[in-house]
């Protein structure tokens, strides 16, 4: 197996990411494999990965929230040849669990096998190469459970060619593409797709204490505490440096959102996506997911400002709230204005 090398870091995070460096793998990976066997004069049959690629590896997403699961649970894949067949080319397939932990151990995963229980090969059959064609009727596989495939790091189902059957003898299993992972990959999320304020009573700040990542000169991480629209914390003005405040509300409390006053000194240092974790002890913490907004409405002010919400799905018990700041209008410097909690 020509194996792409991949770190995988699984958060709830956001999957374009993981697309687009599968994308620039891909090519390293073709690169890389100039002598593969595909190359040569035999006819071969092989398995391909995403859309055809050449990477090996389909990924299934689902992202689980506390009401519901979202995600394609059928995916559709084919058997292909190197150049059209001469005569028909009927093609067996088998789930090979024992492929994962050289699966992981390549690709720096720590994937388990894909249960039986949870996936099914819609229709099991011998799927046949026609003559005069690449590539074979269409492989399907449903996953059946997917609410129950809760680990961090996914699921790995090996899909091999066991065995090809036909009149031209001369047809042969690729050696090292023969295989294709289905990759089920698993992300929380507690955070509603809306960035109006949840309706709610606001939650007293009594005790309240805030750190930051960075500050700028006169406005600092208590300014967003103190009642006034009119004063701001301030990262410092880096691109590159971390942008992240964590709130301590004093006792552990059921929340059902927070809320953000936005920075007027500067609508360009408001955040457009944060990635928002709570804990009840400042030292476990859990990801709920990320919000994505937009900066202040034009014609808001500090005294009739465009209130900002991040909502969770279900509420949340919690005494900390992290919100690490990923993007903002433009800049280099965020800012807020007020932050409170809705119950």
């Amino acid at each position: 197996m020509c194996s792409i090398k991949k770190g995988y870091y699984m958060r709830n995070s956001i999957y374009k990411n993981r697309y687009a460096a599968l994308l620039l793998l891909s090519v390293s990976l073709l690169g890389a494999c100039k002598k593969d066997e595909l190359e040569s004069q035999d006819l071969l049959v092989f398995m391909t990965g995403e859309y055809g690629s050449y990477n090996n590896e389909i990924v299934i997403p689902f992202i689980h929230t506390p009401i519901d699961v979202s995600g394609n649970s059928v995916v559709k894949l084919a058997v292909s040849a190197t150049r059209e067949v001469a005569a028909d080319v009927d093609v067996t397939l088998t789930p090979d669990t024992s492929l994962v932990a050289q699966y992981n151990k390549a690709n720096k995963t720590n994937a388990l096998a894909l249960p039986a229980s949870a996936y099914k090969i819609v229709n099991p059959k011998k799927y046949k190469i026609p003559s005069g064609k690449l590539s074979s009727d269409s492989v399907e596989i449903e996953i059946t459970t997917p609410a129950a495939l809760t680990n961090p790091g996914g699921y790995i189902l090996p899909l091999t060619i066991g065995n090809i059957e036909g009149a031209d003898r001369g047809v042969k299993i690729s050696a090292n593409r023969r295989t294709t992972y289905l990759f089920v990959t698993y992300a929380f999320n507690n955070v509603q797709a809306t960035q109006v304020p949840v309706a709610g009573t606001l939650g007293a700040r009594t005790g309240w204490v805030s750190s930051v990542s960075n500050t700028t000169a006169g406005a600092l991480g208590p300014a967003m505490l103190d009642g006034s629209n009119t004063t701001y914390w301030r990262s410092s003005n880096s691109s590159t440096a971390a942008k992240w405040v964590i709130i301590d509300m004093a006792s552990v409390q059921e929340i059902k959102g927070i809320r953000i006053n936005p920075n007027y000194t500067s609508a360009n240092e408001n955040a457009t996506a944060i990635t928002v974790s709570t804990s009840q002890d400042n030292i476990t913490w859990t990801v709920q997911g990320a919000w994505k907004g937009t900066g202040p409405a034009t014609g808001s002010t500090a005294a009739n400002p465009d209130l900002k919400g991040i909502n969770f799905i279900a509420p949340v018990q919690a005494r900390y709230f992290r919100l690490d700041i990923t993007a903002w209008v433009s800049g280099s410097r965020v800012g807020i204005g007020e932050l409170n909690v809705i119950k």
